[in-house]
């Protein structure tokens, strides 16, 4: 799919090539004609196909918007809030929400999609529709038209999008609908200063972290990406983040069975306690229990079935001593291979370090890649 700087590239390369390989004036006063080499006419027809392609994207989001256009008149008439599965709107409307995120990857797709006015349309079916496959579909384009877009964040802000997606997240009882209404508000919120105020107006914070009490991998590992990114962009909010108890919940999640999950929860608590002494003070709470967490955690990792008898669990019991080591050492080197394992044994070994002793600096820490 094309945004318009390579539309615009294409142009130019257009009229460079008509102006280039324009026949001159033979002597007499005549043009001199000459077949087009094959190379020529190759490029030069896969450029106007492009163009035309190109421009026929935006009437592919002018169709679409005009789909959920008449959907949301056809329900307002009927006076109905829900689809039936055999209802023949039902499906124009998750054909249409497809066709839209196969568009608006690109971004300047996605612009035209806000301005001709179909993100409003997004909004209301998330508003005002009781239909999971619809608001999933929703949260998808939401999700996908602002990601690293802020004139799409700005305009789905105006829009009033955030209230909707918190409504969602607190009370629908589909996992699913509660992971994609995260993923929309993330996409809508990471660096972005108006987003992120809206959403503490809207008591988002307090809202996503009570909802890591909700036992879905999916789930916890999305709010703990979004908490990780919030806390490396805009550190003032890991205040926020303590005030509404996200060491406290992770430490919960920690005192579980090892699970998946695990390592994005410790990385979030890496991106929380980094050069912060309050997030440290928190992590030391006696009740929380969190060293004997920890340490639970790696000795989890030891037994399990994937490095069980093998040159690898050999190596990572020897890793683990050294981090032990550590724990009475100011400085040293981490050698490490790093899969799903390793990352989990630098978040343990940052965490404990950070809990252990103010005189260890994490950052004179070096990480290796063994050959």
């Amino acid at each position: 799919m094309a945004d318009r700087s390579r539309r615009r590239i294409n142009i130019e390369g257009v009229l460079r090539f008509a102006l280039e390989h324009q026949d001159a004036p033979a002597a007499g006063g005549e043009i001199a004609y000459q077949p087009i080499s094959e190379d020529r006419r190759t490029w030069l027809r896969a450029a106007l196909d492009f163009l035309s392609s190109a421009e026929s994207e935006i009437d592919r989001l002018k169709a679409c918007t005009e789909v959920l256009k008449k959907s949301e008149m056809k329900r307002k008439e009927r006076n109905i809030d829900t689809y039936a599965d055999s209802d023949e709107d039902k499906k124009l409307v998750l054909n249409a929400l497809e066709e839209i995120i196969e568009i608006i990857d690109q971004i300047d797709n996605a612009r035209d999609f806000c301005t001709i006015g179909g993100l409003k349309y997004v909004v209301n079916l998330i508003e005002e529709i009781k239909n999971n496959d619809i608001i999933i579909a929703s949260c998808n384009v939401i999700a996908t038209v602002t990601q690293n877009n802020p004139s799409c964040q700005d305009f789905a802000i105006r829009c009033k999008v955030i209230q909707p997606l918190l409504n969602l997240l607190q009370n629908s009882d589909v996992t699913e609908v509660k992971v994609k209404c995260v993923y929309a508000l993330s996409g809508l919120i990471r660096e972005h200063i108006k987003a992120q105020e809206s959403f503490a107006e809207n008591d988002g914070y307090s809202i996503i972290v009570r909802s890591l009490q909700v036992k879905a991998p999916k789930l916890r590992i999305k709010i703990a990406f979004l908490c990780k990114a919030l806390c490396a962009h805009q550190p003032e909010i890991k205040d926020i983040l303590l005030r509404v108890g996200f060491v406290d919940h992770l430490a919960v999640i920690l005192q579980e069975p090892h699970n998946s999950y695990h390592e994005h929860v410790l990385s979030a608590l890496v991106a929380i306690t980094d050069n912060c002494a309050p997030a440290v003070e928190a992590c030391r709470q006696s009740h929380l229990e969190f060293e004997k967490s920890l340490r639970s955690i790696k000795d989890q990792i030891l037994s399990s079935p994937e490095l069980r008898d093998s040159q690898q669990r050999y190596e990572y019991i020897n890793d683990f001593i050294m981090v032990d080591a550590y724990l009475t050492s100011a400085t040293g080197t981490f050698i490490l291979r790093l899969d799903v394992y390793e990352r989990l044994t630098i978040s343990i070994l940052t965490l404990l370090l950070t809990l252990s002793s103010s005189l260890v600096s994490i950052r004179s820490i070096k990480f290796f890649r063994r050959n």
